[in-house]
């Protein structure tokens, strides 16, 4: 989650949440079982966390049997390792609902994640990235002007304000970089 994405939590309906169970059902991470681990000895809050939660299964397989549309849906590869939260029941709702962690509560914390199937957020979140995508290809045009302004020549009091300008859109653009930012 990038810093900018903080404020989805405060704005997010979570009265679209259909309680279905599937986004602590089946769940994986960018990085490896072993990495989050090794995060965890380090005493990295979101591994320790993430690992308090949320179990592996044994095989991609056995996630599948628990629900194959989500694992397809979601993707994977030889090294994808899916979870399941230890605090979900079998009425889809959360044994520690009114203490759960910020991990939880933030769900869904950003407007790239993968939902799943059928999930009420999908609209809403779809517009979200919308919003993003549109304010990074505005920001882009508006540093292309910062840059022709520079190259026409003006004086340093000048030079410096738009070089700060250009350093904070490309700081704001590069912080989704990880979801293409780059190339829209």
């Amino acid at each position: 989650m990038t810093e900018n994405e903080g404020y989805l939590w405060d704005r997010r309906p979570q009265e679209l949440c259909k309680k279905c169970g599937k986004c602590c059902r089946i769940v994986t991470t960018a990085k490896s079982y072993e990495e989050l681990q090794k995060l965890a000895a380090e005493g990295d809050k979101g591994a320790l966390d993430f690992l308090e939660l949320f179990e592996p299964y044994e095989s991609v397989e056995e996630a599948m049997l628990v629900d194959r549309e989500q694992v397809e849906h979601i993707g994977y590869d030889e090294n994808t390792t899916f979870y399941k939260c230890r605090f979900l029941q079998k009425n889809n709702l959360c044994s520690r609902y009114d203490t759960r962690k910020e991990l939880c509560r933030h769900c869904p914390s950003t407007p790239f994640v993968i939902l799943p199937p059928g999930c009420g957020f999908t609209e809403w979140i779809e517009n979200e990235k919308l919003k993003i995508v549109k304010k990074v290809q505005d920001l882009k045009k508006e540093r292309e002007l910062y840059r022709l302004a520079l190259l026409r020549g003006c004086d340093e009091n000048k030079k410096i304000m738009l070089n700060k300008l250009i350093t904070s859109i490309d700081n704001y653009i590069n912080t989704y970089a990880k979801y293409g930012s780059l190339d829209w």
